[in-house]
């Protein structure tokens, strides 16, 4: 009988595709049955994958399925930080059902879930089946993540409180104001689920993240040797990044027909995610400070009116920009306010910086093709990745944020980080080299013989291993 796996990824863009990609890389020699169970996405703002990604997959001869889960009634708010947590929960019976279903022609090694989904150990103890994390985000949250229980009966405050940093192993000192969004308010539910999934990480079989040694060597050995969690064994840890989708480039979408024009590394690419998007005044701020730079750019960027559920459409994006600023533009310079092959765009000789929300996708895509970056983290954990990378990494560059009250990044502050980035003979320079250097690193970590590589061939002797030895790692 042959060896299965279930895998239950969080049901948005940017937690999927890196999770199906996790799962072509480890089938690549067709040693496991692998069924990827879908969730469908509780409100339009989750954006998910084209149907044609699922379908070159199914036809790969890879041996992944994909299986569609029951629709669920979304629970409560979704505005609220525990709402995915919530929804993803309410699947339990769903995916229970679904392993009982494969059971009858697979040997279920493994149920590998999301960061937002650790509930789903308690199906995996019902059933006697080891549950593994997959970590889409870096070693930096995962470090911080298993040791935020602890520092949950240290710190009584709000951590925006906090007079001193704080500290984390493998990290060292953390500005407070960079801790991911959801701890930022311990009064709401969220701040509770978010330390409620830090603690289960421990009742993992294994933890599998998407980074590599060359990048985050500091966490992942704090991770390992079991500093970050002191009090309980840390599960094995397994990096096997960078985990990436690489789109193909294609030349006839306007983006890259407008960059094949351009010289080369003279173009600053803006890009705030798959849910990213912007309020009206923010985005003429962007317009004008990009404009003064004189710095061509791509512009790939929504903008959210305060009076609508939902970005703008193309058609009126032209409304929002400063008066004028197409025409004085035209050339120079290309806004696209819709989804944009974003590897394609990066992977473009013509693209010299890249302006992000630090999403560790964005971050990973970035090393990979060399490209040096200005951090705007938006939300979720991406002020700590772009503090890693401006800090740790040197990749990034700083813009000036006002983190506890937030506000709006004046033009002048556009302006500055554009320049910083593309022109400083010191800071600039160094973050292209630094970013030229880790395109290397990545590269050598996934091919043959390096460090990501051995750990993905650890990971499958692991799973593929007899499962006499399985024992409850998370009481009832």
């Amino acid at each position: 009988m042959k060896v299965g796996l279930v895998i239950l990824p969080m049901p948005d863009r940017g937690h999927l595709a890196s999770t199906v990609e996790f799962a072509k890389r480890i089938n690549q020699h067709n040693q496991f049955s692998i069924t990827i169970l879908n969730m469908a996405p509780p409100f339009p703002s989750f954006s998910s994958l084209p149907a044609s990604y699922y379908e070159s997959i199914s036809s790969s001869g890879l041996d992944i399925h994909f299986h569609d889960l029951p629709q669920v009634e979304p629970p409560g708010d979704p505005s609220s930080e525990a709402f995915i947590s919530l929804y993803i929960a309410s699947h339990a019976t769903h995916v229970r059902n679904s392993i009982l279903r494969l059971q009858s022609s697979v040997r279920v090694a493994a149920l590998v879930v999301d960061l937002f989904a650790t509930t789903m150990t308690e199906v995996g103890n019902e059933l006697g089946i080891p549950t593994y994390l997959f970590f889409t985000c870096g070693a930096a949250l995962l470090a911080l993540m298993l040791h935020i229980p602890n520092l949950d009966l240290e710190i009584k405050s709000e951590f925006e409180d906090l007079k001193e940093d704080v500290e984390v192993p493998g990290l060292g000192r953390v500005p407070p104001l960079v801790m991911p969004s959801p701890l930022m308010n311990k009064k709401d539910e969220g701040y509770w689920w978010f330390v409620e999934h830090s603690r289960r990480f421990r009742y993992m079989k294994g933890l599998i993240v998407n980074t590599y040694l060359e990048l985050e060597s500091a966490a992942l050995e704090a991770v390992g040797e079991g500093r970050c969690l002191p009090d309980y064994p840390t599960p094995p840890v397994f990096s096997v990044g960078p985990v990436l989708v690489l789109e193909e480039k294609d030349h006839s979408h306007p983006c890259i027909e407008w960059l094949d024009t351009q010289p080369p590394q003279s173009v600053v690419f803006l890009c705030f995610g798959s849910m990213g998007d912007l309020p009206e005044p923010q985005v003429k701020e962007i317009a004008l400070g990009i404009e003064r730079s004189g710095h061509r750019f791509l512009c790939c960027i929504r903008v959210r009116r305060s009076d609508e559920p939902a970005p703008s459409s193309a058609s009126d994006l032209d409304d929002v920009l400063p008066d004028g600023f197409v025409e004085r533009t035209k050339g120079n310079g290309l806004v696209w306010p819709r989804w944009a092959p974003q590897t394609a765009i990066l992977s473009h000789g013509a693209v010299g910086g890249f302006v992000s929300h630090c999403g560790w996708n964005s971050c990973l895509e970035s090393l990979w093709f060399g490209v040096p970056m200005l951090a705007w983290p938006l939300d979720a954990e991406q002020r700590l990745n772009g503090f890693e990378l401006v800090n740790k990494v040197g990749t990034a560059l700083e813009l000036q944020l006002d983190y506890k009250d937030g506000g709006i990044v004046d033009a002048t502050e556009v302006e500055r980080g554009v320049r910083l980035m593309m022109e400083d003979p010191d800071k600039g320079k160094r973050a292209r080299e630094k970013a030229m250097e880790m395109r290397a690193a990545s590269r050598a970590a996934v091919e043959e013989g390096g460090s990501s590589f051995d750990e993905l061939r650890r990971l499958t002797e692991q799973l593929l291993s007899p499962m006499e030895d399985y024992e409850v790692l998370y009481p009832d």
